[in-house]
């Protein structure tokens, strides 16, 4: 949480407050771009077809934890779409290390090859 700060500049409590002064007398400026990373179907697909196995009670935590794994690895390749494979290596990276094993066969069930995602299993 961040503290609320009212500025001052023309009080004598502004010019008294180091907070405001350094502020103020800051020569950095911090320029912040925020960018949407869309989905495509195939991805949103693959997403709801992870979700329709995974138990009710985490499946909206496991939701948020593979759209932010995925968007962050979308935009680490400079992706401005998260894909399936995108999707996939988010699925795995999310997976505790203890229940990978499981991943292989979960895989042939949403008609994948396992042995294309070893190197993500490893």
């Amino acid at each position: 949480m961040h503290p609320e700060v009212e500025f001052d500049t023309e009080g004598a409590e502004a010019a008294e407050d180091p907070f405001v002064l350094d502020l103020l007398s800051a020569s950095a400026v911090i320029f912040v771009t925020i960018t949407e990373v869309n989905w495509n179907d195939a991805a949103e697909d693959f997403l709801n077809q992870v979700l329709a196995q995974t138990p009710r009670p985490v499946r909206e935590e496991t939701e948020t934890q593979i759209r932010g794994t995925a968007e962050a690895m979308a935009e680490e390749d400079g992706k401005q779409r998260v894909g399936v494979e995108t999707v996939i290596a988010a699925w795995v990276r999310i997976t505790p290390e203890a229940r990978r094993t499981e991943l292989p066969r979960q895989m042939e069930r949403f008609g994948l090859d396992p042995d294309e995602y070893r190197h993500l299993l490893e």
